[in-house]
């Protein structure tokens, strides 16, 4: 399966570092496989529509990257963890 990204920001891993936070503020481990179902289909909802105006994908992205340096704050999401262009 192809991986979603919106910019260059891959979406997956936001998706995990989000219920990883969403755990840790209360969320039951029984809830998070729905909770990742709702969250997938809204950014696959997110790409489509970004894909039919393109002019909206600039502003999603920075909402994104705001969302990104967060959970960087609350230590959910690590860079190097999910980094694919790893210089050696």
């Amino acid at each position: 399966m192809e991986e979603l990204y919106i910019g260059a920001l891959a979406l997956t891993p936001v998706i995990v570092a989000i219920i990883g936070a969403a755990k840790r503020l209360g969320l039951p481990s029984a809830y998070a496989p729905w909770t990742n179902a709702v969250l997938s289909v809204v950014a696959y909802g997110l790409v489509v529509w970004i894909k039919s105006a393109p002019q909206y994908q600039e502003p999603v992205a920075m909402a994104l990257n705001v969302i990104v340096v967060f959970l960087l704050a609350a230590g959910e999401y690590d860079i190097q963890k999910y980094a694919t262009n790893k210089v050696k």
